[in-house]
């Protein structure tokens, strides 16, 4: 899953209360590197969540643009030069999220378009979860397509740490790609905003790797979060990216360390 795509789940997550973006990736997601995913934090304050529970029955649109330094899906960078410049479209009501991304790639010939629906599930003091679809097109020197099936739960019994696991199901691949997550406890920035440290662990089931299964990669980084109004906020995020057996073994695929980052704003009507 992609930063990107991971960065939309944590979004959708936070707004219903359910579980506050995986990133990417996503896309591929995911961010795909982390869906993903919107870069809500995982630790939004309880008066946060209970000002989102007021509106939550309402219509609300929310817009976005974004950008990376690498475009990371699955631990690999997707790109043989530059970064990726992303704008979204969210529409919730309620439960129910649906939404469109469309990425351009800085220095190359790529193209990439999601169209997907999410649900959140349930919601309990200390469990939440959220399940989805969405489809995946890509227009570089060569077409491709995919439909993902999606899925986010969290655990947040503990006050320090929130633990999480993203599951995305790829109809074109027939695999599996699992993401274990710890948030840990969100830090005052400048009395308004806040940073986050995680850190994740994949693992890959024929989803990148077709002949692969088992751990894929380690990611860790932090996560900020700055709201400039009631409707506007500013987020960012730098990761690492240590690769393990499944982007060992892929020859499509330069096995390295590394680092990356993005920004996001996003406006909510």
């Amino acid at each position: 899953m992609s930063y990107q795509a991971v960065k939309r789940t944590e979004s959708i997550k936070a707004k219903s209360v359910l579980l506050s973006k995986v990133l990417i990736i996503l896309v591929c997601v995911s961010s795909s590197g982390g869906l993903q995913a919107s870069t809500e934090i995982l630790n939004n304050t309880r008066e946060e969540k209970e000002s989102l529970l007021v509106g939550e029955n309402h219509l609300s649109v929310q817009v976005e643009f974004s950008g990376e330094t690498q475009y990371i899906a699955e631990g690999r960078d997707q790109l043989d030069d530059g970064g990726i410049i992303w704008g979204e479209m969210v529409i919730e009501y309620a439960s129910l999220h649906l939404y469109s991304s469309l990425g351009q790639a800085s220095r190359q010939n790529y193209r990439e378009w999601q169209l997907g629906i999410a649900y959140a599930v349930f919601e309990t003091e200390t469990f939440e979860g959220i399940i989805g679809l969405q489809f995946v097109e890509i227009y570089a020197d060569e077409r491709e397509s995919d439909g993902e099936f999606v899925s986010a739960w969290a655990y947040r019994g503990i006050d320090w740490v929130t633990a999480s696991i993203e599951h995305t199901y790829s109809l074109q691949s027939n695999g599996h790609f699992i993401e274990l997550s710890l948030h840990g406890k969100s830090v005052d920035f400048s009395g308004k905003g806040l940073v986050t440290p995680y850190v994740s662990q994949a693992f890959d089931f024929q989803f990148a790797n077709e002949t692969y299964n088992g751990a894929n990669h380690v990611q860790f980084g932090i996560e900020a979060r700055y709201p400039l109004s009631q409707e506007l906020s500013l987020f960012g995020h730098m990761s690492h990216v240590i690769p393990q057996g499944g982007i060992k073994r892929d020859v499509s695929f330069e096995a390295k360390q590394q680092t990356f980052a993005g920004v996001n704003i996003s406006l909510q009507f």
